[in-house]
């Protein structure tokens, strides 16, 4: 019986484009609602010391996302707090990491790994998997590289960030860190740790330890790999690119139709009424949606009449 109801919703939802392209909404708008004047974080962070970008206005604008964060999730809109917190971690843990990286270059501590032990998350491939829409992973990690004349290894990370939706459009400059003194690096990682622990007390990242790939910034992409996945009737893995899509980009009906559509598909139904209705709060007159609730409604009332 469990099948037959889930092919009568799959009728629906075959209708629906899994690969769909269309973009529907700005990330960087929603994120940069919640920044201090002067900087975003789709527009970048201000100038900071000698033409460098500020780490004070990057703090800030973390925080603000932090705050989005929960205002959010009291609204009862779980993706979205994901959204902002996992942006907001990843961010910071990477720029913390920077610090102690290069700390660890001006000859702190043993090794890099037990230099870092106390903190977090450590290690570019584990911070990006916190959010690989934040572009400052990879940034940071081209900036380490160029640090220790790695220039041909540097190209690569710096590229991608460059690339991606909500890199500043004027740019990044920490270069600077470099020649900062060790008291003013450990100051920051002080702060910067602070922060992180008011960003992972509200939410803690599922990290399933994922070899990076670089495109899975674009929800785009992501949505394509779900198209993929169903198509090989891998539905488990669909919906893992799924989630990785809406947090990604939260902000297109298109995703929240795919996230919706590969639930089912993983007959995760619970997650599936979250998805519709999650998306409808958002896109309350998107007629994919609609549709999709009123399958899902109309096959529950079937299961319940047969039962």
């Amino acid at each position: 019986m469990k099948k037959r109801v889930l092919s009568i919703w799959l009728i629906v939802l075959l209708s629906f484009s899994l690969c769909a392209c269309e973009k529907e909404g700005d990330p960087s708008e929603d994120v940069s609602a919640g920044a201090t004047e002067g900087g975003t974080a789709g527009s970048g962070v201000n100038a900071g010391p000698e033409n460098g970008t500020s780490c004070d206005d990057f703090i800030a604008i973390m925080s603000s996302i932090k705050e989005h964060g929960d205002q959010t999730a009291a609204l009862g809109l779980p993706v979205h707090s994901e959204y902002y917190y996992s942006f907001a971690g990843a961010s910071v843990s990477a720029l913390r990491y920077a610090a102690e990286y290069i700390l660890w270059l001006k000859g702190e501590g043993d090794t890099l790994a037990s230099f870092t032990s106390g903190s977090r998350y450590s290690g570019w491939d584990t911070i990006a998997e916190i959010n690989y829409a934040s572009p400052y992973t990879s940034y940071f990690e081209g900036l380490l590289l160029e640090i220790q004349g790695k220039y041909d290894e540097s190209i690569t990370p710096y590229a991608t960030a460059s690339i991606m939706p909500l890199f500043p459009d004027e740019g990044l400059d920490f270069y600077y860190l470099k020649k900062m003194e060790v008291a003013d690096l450990y100051a920051l990682r002080d702060r910067l740790r602070d922060l992180e622990e008011q960003i992972y007390s509200a939410y803690t990242p599922d990290l399933k330890g994922r070899d990076w790939n670089r495109q899975w910034f674009s929800a785009e992409y992501l949505v394509g790999l779900s198209s993929e996945s169903v198509k090989n009737e891998d539905y488990a893995k669909a919906l893992d690119y799924a989630k990785l899509a809406l947090k990604a980009d939260p902000f297109s009906a298109n995703v929240w139709r795919n996230a919706a559509a590969c639930a089912l598909f993983a007959e995760d139904l619970v997650l599936t009424g979250s998805y519709i209705d999650e998306g409808l709060a958002v896109f309350p007159e998107d007629e994919g949606l609609l549709d999709l609730r009123r399958a899902f409604l109309k096959a529950g009332e079937e299961m319940e009449a047969e039962l």
